[in-house]
């Protein structure tokens, strides 16, 4: 978690410094911000917003007797990194910490919520939790009550939806930066709240920002976890 913010805190003093030096002037309001982070993983949290066991990234390999079976169950293919497997192998391991989720993220989420109080995930960065529906842009209604049946016996006080992230269509509001959130990027007092976040996503959203792969005619190409191609 330490390095999470030195990264964050790191990367924005070195906008600041860059701005300041370029252009003479300090930054104080941003026109807005969007926040991106590796896909999947395991973030739960307490209700005090404790982490309850140390950051699970997708590169943890320890799931896949839980993405088989929930393969098995959604009738749908449930790679190994995917939030759903961790939380599953947790669940069959009979982690005791499991029973003490509050909520449920990725880094990405995690980072968003931190900024702004928001408890939400860009819908392509929530298909990496577990499957989204098309026609809804929102989890899979029906994965997740299959989930649910599948984990009623062991009494949790939740179901899925309780602790996951809300899923919001690019564009949508997802909240603003808030003065915690501001003392957490810039922490010399410079930058003011206020800033619009548009909803935290994985690499595939921001790769086709990153690359201006979204006016129409245009693509770009990922390789890392899987290869694909994104065409606008």
């Amino acid at each position: 978690m330490e390095s999470i913010w030195f990264g964050l805190q790191d990367c924005y003093a070195d906008l600041r410094k860059n701005v300041l030096k370029q252009y003479e002037v300090e930054i104080e309001n941003l026109a807005a911000i969007g926040v991106s982070a590796m896909m999947h993983g395991y973030m739960p949290f307490d209700k005090n917003g404790n982490i309850l066991v140390p950051f699970r990234t997708w590169r943890n390999t320890n799931t896949a007797k839980a993405a088989a079976e929930l393969s098995d169950l959604f009738v749908f293919n449930v790679p190994l990194r995917w939030s759903i497997s961790h939380l599953y192998q947790a669940i069959l391991d009979n982690e005791p910490h499991v029973k003490d989720i509050d909520f449920l993220t990725t880094l990405a989420g995690f980072i968003h919520w931190q900024l702004t109080g928001k408890r939400v995930l860009g819908v392509g960065d929530a298909s990496g939790m577990i499957p989204v529906d098309p026609a809804t842009k929102t989890y899979n209604a029906t994965m997740v009550e299959k989930f649910d049946k599948l984990i009623a016996t062991k009494g949790y006080p939740w179901k899925l939806l309780d602790i996951l992230p809300k899923s919001l269509d690019a564009g949508q509001d997802a909240g603003v930066l808030t003065e915690a959130g501001a003392r957490k990027l810039d922490i010399t007092g410079h930058l003011k709240p206020g800033a619009p976040i548009c909803p935290p996503e994985g690499d595939a959203g921001t790769g086709m920002v990153a690359t201006n792969a979204v006016r129409p005619r245009t693509g770009n190409v990922s390789a890392g976890t899987s290869s694909f191609s994104m065409i606008r």
